[in-house]
């Protein structure tokens, strides 16, 4: 992949690709197309083109930002976005799932977390200062150690693996391996100078990496091997079409329910075509499961993403019979927009695991389900 600029929500080569105050959008819109030309024209015309702004978390950031672009620019030949996402500087998780689900299914590209980091410690290897300093903890939501920048980076995967229709395609970190030597700095004194800053040339995030200060790889770096493979099957209801007995999946009613109450249907799907719905013009209770034996222990992660009313007696997910008591979360109400809930540690310790969807509902109470993930993270 080629990025054209870097983090460039103010633009480029400024002033003459400056978007300003004036929010013209034209300078950056030629210069963006002549460098993506140069790429076409090149013996790798077909790599893709990546454009990238910050912020990552805050979706009226890119509604802003390409919006002006592409209508000044509404044939701009690029493939990916880029997006950074420090969660102490750009915004929640829950917007950054909803700020790449916007960007894949409104232009239907990939999306990419091209910068991304968080800190193993807050103690600071060359003496210097960091970027990343305590208190950051508190706004990034996880603790500055090893298991806190693992668990980070995990909940990441998790929210680009459910971008739909596998448009997240990954992410890069940076800097996994800049750890506090001698010249390792953010910038050269001739650049300093050159730039007339008054920034001491240091390195500034040393507590970042993926090793620690002598250079030794942390535990958390295991976290760039490939994430575990989903262990659901038809994931998206997409197998049957319309159907009462949706392939991978277990179905229970109770004795007073209609057998149609939970079927597949098409359209207003989150991820491809179909969903899973709850619905009866009567009470009904009911629920889907999978049971799994003979599964390695470990802790495991189950996640769907639900649309519903929410005026159910009970609508959760459920893991049970892992080794440990029953586990739940509330489906609560998502009417307009689709929302990810999920049960982030059950720690399976006798090789075996439930995992489902119960409701306890009224008449015309409903719950529309999607994109189901299980998957090891520890």
């Amino acid at each position: 992949m080629v990025q054209v600029g870097n983090e460039i929500s103010s633009g480029i080569l400024h002033e003459d690709g400056e978007i300003g105050t004036d929010e013209d959008f034209s300078g950056l819109a030629g210069l963006l197309q002549s460098a993506i030309s140069g790429v076409r024209d090149s013996s790798a015309s077909n790599t893709k083109i990546v454009l990238h702004l910050d912020q990552g978390g805050k979706n009226e950031l890119y509604t802003w930002f390409f919006g002006g672009l592409l209508e000044e620019a509404p044939n701009l030949d690029f493939d990916v976005f880029g997006l950074s996402y420090y969660p102490m500087w750009h915004g929640t998780m829950e917007g950054l799932q909803y700020n790449l689900n916007y960007l894949a299914t409104t232009y239907d590209k990939e999306v990419c977390v091209v910068e991304t980091a968080y800190a193993w410690t807050t103690e600071d290897g060359d003496g210097v200062g960091n970027v990343f300093i305590s208190g950051d903890e508190e706004t990034g939501g996880y603790p500055a150690t090893v298991e806190g920048q693992f668990q980070f980076m995990n909940d990441l995967e998790s929210v680009i693996l459910n971008v739909p229709n596998d448009k997240g395609i990954g992410y890069f970190y940076w800097e996994p391996e800049w750890v506090p030597v001698e010249g390792g700095t953010y910038a050269s004194s001739a650049g300093v100078a050159y730039k007339n800053d008054t920034v001491t040339p240091s390195n500034t995030w040393d507590n970042m990496t993926l090793f620690n200060f002598n250079g030794n790889a942390l535990e958390s770096i295991k976290v760039l091997n490939q994430p575990s493979e989903n262990l659901l099957t038809n994931i998206n209801f997409e197998q049957n079409e319309v159907t009462t007995s949706p392939s991978g999946w277990n179905v229970w009613l109770s004795d007073t329910t209609d057998s149609n109450t939970v079927k597949t249907e098409y359209g207003s799907a989150y991820d491809g075509n179909y969903k899973l719905t709850f619905w009866d013009d009567a009470d009904y209770s009911c629920s889907i499961y999978k049971t799994f034996t003979n599964i390695p222990n470990g802790t495991y992660q189950f996640s769907v993403w639900a649309m519903t009313n929410g005026d159910q007696d009970v609508l959760q997910l459920y893991a049970k019979n892992y080794g440990g008591d029953e586990l739940n979360t509330t489906i609560e109400t998502s009417d307009i927009n689709w929302n990810i809930f999920s049960i982030d540690e059950i720690v399976v310790t006798n090789n075996t695991l439930e995992i489902g969807v119960y409701s306890v509902a009224g008449a015309d109470d409903w719950c529309n389900l999607d994109m189901a993930i299980l998957r090891k993270v520890e």
